[in-house]
């Protein structure tokens, strides 16, 4: 897999939630559509052109899945703090009551490098 194209605007995350929270955070994250203008707002002050989220369901718990797609490495270059960059305070509370653990996934490829 040598000279493979990987971006580092690309970024995404595997998010295990607290047991029993799953439901909430479906309904939550489901709300966040009534509020897509002040989250577009949130995402462009932190660079974020694209954020998806995924919920993946196993026997070890469930996981959110979060892609994400930077449009300038100047803004911040580490790796986009996602998880210590303070966010507005229900957001934040948000993280804090649901998120039991975050993993960096590897990207192998991005089709959309430019």
């Amino acid at each position: 897999m040598e000279g493979l194209l990987v971006s580092d605007k690309t970024q995404c995350f595997k998010i295990k939630l607290k047991p029993g929270i799953t439901d909430y955070v479906v309904f939550w994250i489901k709300n966040l559509s009534n509020q897509r203008d002040r989250i577009q707002q949130i995402l462009s002050q932190k660079g974020i052109i694209l954020e998806s989220i995924f919920l993946e369901k196993s026997l070890e718990g469930d996981y959110l899945i979060l892609y994400q797609k930077k449009e300038d490495l100047g803004r911040n270059n580490e790796v986009f703090n996602l998880f210590r960059v303070p966010f507005e305070p229900a957001i934040q509370q948000f993280i804090n009551n649901t998120v039991e653990d975050v993993l960096p996934l590897k990207m192998l490829f991005d089709c959309n490098v430019l």
